[in-house]
């Protein structure tokens, strides 16, 4: 869609399905999504698996088509991975609709640049959690309360020099887990730290050392949230608990270490939790 009037806006934004919508606003909170990711959100129920897929095809080209999602160039798992490699992010148009849904008016937007190979790997890792933590629910594991990227899940706070500092974690999770979000329920709150092995010792110290100075300034929380290095490789995984083994005892309480695979039963106390 291009330059499309204010009215072909509203009017686009009040045809689209329940389900159009849903997908457009989470694919503009998670900023990247994969066609596979989509497909597990929002066709995993019902048909067999070649008809969901062929769903999702088709509700993702539809999208596309109308200008209201983007798709990058290349495609995670290369030429092999199909349809569900590419990559979708919400387009000028999209971002249009989702502030007009959420009351914003139709505000100008930047148009979406092309991110690094890096980043999207980064972006869709912390996506592959938000997935996760969805089918946990709908298996009825546990009971999605929050899930916040970048930067609605950052924490501004008062260090003990008075100085208004931000710790700045790629994602915050709350699951209920006792089968309900009522106030008072059981939760886990936890803030993510996905590490895609592109960081070395010294990156993963200086967060390390934030979270434990937000901790000693003691942040303005009910719950302090434990801090869950999600990594993919054995190395990494010591690593990091190397890492944050060199900060004072008091610390270690506040982190653990865990793989994606792994992510919901540490959450929900399924495995005990891999302190340094």
């Amino acid at each position: 869609m291009r330059r499309a009037t204010t009215t072909r806006l509203v009017e686009l934004a009040d045809e689209l399905s329940a389900r159009d919508r849903q997908i457009s606003e989470t694919v503009g909170r998670l900023k990247l999504l994969s066609g596979s990711q989509v497909e597990r959100l929002y066709f995993a129920e019902g048909a067999s698996p070649a008809t969901r897929a062929r769903l999702a095809r088709r509700a993702l080209a539809r999208l596309a088509g109308l200008g209201v999602l983007g798709r990058l160039e290349r495609r995670i798992g290369g030429v092999r991975a199909g349809a569900a490699g590419h990559v979708y992010y919400l387009a000028a148009a999209g971002q249009r609709m989702v502030a007009y849904w959420q009351g914003e008016g139709l505000r100008r937007t930047r148009s979406p640049y092309e991110p690094t190979v890096a980043l999207v790997r980064h972006t869709l890792a912390v996506s592959e959690c938000y997935v996760r933590c969805t089918e946990a629910a709908r298996a009825g594991v546990a009971t999605l309360v929050d899930f916040a990227a970048e930067p609605e899940c950052w924490e501004r706070y008062t260090g003990r020099d008075g100085a208004r500092l931000t710790l700045k974690p790629d994602a915050r999770v709350i699951l209920g887990l006792d089968g309900s979000s009522d106030a008072g329920a059981e939760e886990s709150h936890a803030w993510l730290e996905i590490d895609c092995a592109t960081e070395g010792r010294r990156a993963l110290a200086r967060k390390a050392h934030a979270y434990h100075a937000a901790y000693r300034a003691g942040i303005d929380r009910d719950v302090i949230p434990l801090v869950v290095w999600v990594v993919s490789a054995a190395r990494r995984r010591e690593l990091v608990a190397e890492v944050c083994g060199e900060l004072p005892a008091e610390a270690w309480k506040l982190f653990a270490v865990t793989t994606p695979e792994r992510l919901i039963d540490l959450l929900t106390g399924s495995e005990p939790e891999a302190h340094p």
